[in-house]
């Protein structure tokens, strides 16, 4: 019995040794499997690097010092070259809100409005000017407001000037139609606006923040790594504008064609509202710091599109005689309020059927999507000109 008991012990041993051994040899080929997989994607250059996470204020946020092939964060969280906190002796300078039409990671940093304004206004002004970008894609009018408040005024800005896409910022500041629970809302309790920072519960937010925050810095240095949460972030995308496509039909994917109309639901006539709402608090927060604040409405594609017959067509399925109600409302709304507001799409799409050229591509489409280069440059020239002739008291400091 004994010596049966010592073989069946030493049998189960040796198995033991041969399954460790066989797990060993495997994982040591899954090891080998990944960095040949690393070496691979580093000879053929393909890189995908994480450029955000969460933020407990805004929602999400750049990754301070983050780069990839184009883009560069700077230290402080924000697209472009580090910037000094204090504003260089004689330099006028302008603090850029708005959300990825401003970021613009589709173009070059030097090509961006920013940047474009930046140039532009130094030579018609004849003095230094500088133009911070905070932008920051996906953001509504409360994360930029969060944002002047919490990031902007440590560099004494001479002018606040706010981007506002008109295409998906209104229904950005509505959580019913923006559909997402990992960013702050601005919402109206007993009268007052304040901010809903129930996000932060919000099942989005936590594993957004679990995974961004524990994975971020393998993510950063392993390129397999980076595949991997590419083909999850296209993925997800995908899933996103198929469902938005439903939902909300239209020409443009990320952009509600239902702001093209007055609202008639509850849900676009809270939006609006709360738009406004915000804008002044913007208003005020810049009043109580002694900086002028402005508005800038951006383009959607459609309105400032070369193709008149395809304009038209949308127009007539939309019911609308126009594409430029929300800028009329928000150029009203500045009249009221005292805040300066230029509406880019009416010259834009004038220069765009007098040149026929599309001032909006995503990849090989054009007249949807971003700005292309092209759209950037026009775009940013007419806000340097507006800075400069139309609004002389934004620029008298």
């Amino acid at each position: 019995m004994t010596e049966s008991r010592t073989a069946g012990v030493s049998s189960r041993r040796r198995g033991w040794r041969r399954f460790a051994g066989n797990l060993l040899l495997a994982g040591a080929g899954l090891l080998a499997s990944l960095l040949v997989c690393e070496l691979v994607l580093r000879l053929l250059g393909v890189s995908y690097t994480v450029l955000v996470w969460t933020d407990p204020i805004r929602g999400v946020a750049h990754i301070p010092g983050a780069k990839s092939r184009r883009i560069e964060i700077n230290s402080d969280g924000w697209r472009g070259p580090e910037v000094a906190l204090e504003r260089p002796p004689g330099t006028y300078r302008i603090a850029l809100l708005g959300d990825s039409y401003i970021e613009a990671f589709e173009v070059p940093f030097e090509e961006t409005v920013g940047e474009v304004i930046e140039r532009r206004l130094s030579n018609l002004r004849g003095s230094p000017v500088e133009v911070l970008n905070f932008g920051q894609g996906g953001s509504g009018t409360t994360q930029e407001l969060l944002t002047l408040q919490h990031e902007v005024w440590k560099y004494s800005p001479d002018l606040v000037l706010l981007g506002v896409t008109t295409g998906n910022d209104i229904s950005d500041n509505h959580r019913g139609l923006k559909r997402s629970d990992y960013v702050p809302y601005h919402v109206f309790r007993d009268g007052k606006l304040v901010v809903d920072s129930s996000f932060l519960q919000s099942k989005g937010y936590r594993s957004r923040a679990a995974g961004t925050r524990r994975w971020s810095g393998v993510v950063q240095h392993s390129r397999l790594a980076q595949l991997v949460n590419r083909v999850r972030h296209l993925a997800r995308k995908e899933e996103r504008q198929q469902r938005n496509a439903r939902d909300t039909p239209g020409v443009e994917v990320g952009m509600r064609d239902e702001v093209q109309l007055p609202p008639t639901t509850p849900e676009w006539q809270e939006a609006w509202r709360v738009t406004e709402g915000v804008l002044r608090l913007m208003r005020d927060e810049c009043r109580s710091k002694g900086t002028p604040f402005a508005i800038v409405t951006l383009t959607r594609g459609i309105q400032v599109t070369p193709d008149r017959e395809k304009k038209e067509r949308f127009m007539r399925q939309l019911g609308v005689k126009d594409l430029h109600y929300p800028e009329r409302r928000l150029a009203d709304f500045g009249k009221r309020e005292g805040i300066p507001v230029l509406n880019l799409a009416p010259p834009m799409a004038e220069e765009a059927e007098r040149r026929r050229v599309y001032f909006h591509a995503y990849r090989d489409s054009l007249g949807i999507g971003h700005w292309s280069t092209e759209g950037h440059r026009v775009a940013g020239d007419l806000i340097a000109s507006w800075l400069a002739r139309a609004t002389p008291e934004l620029t008298a400091r």
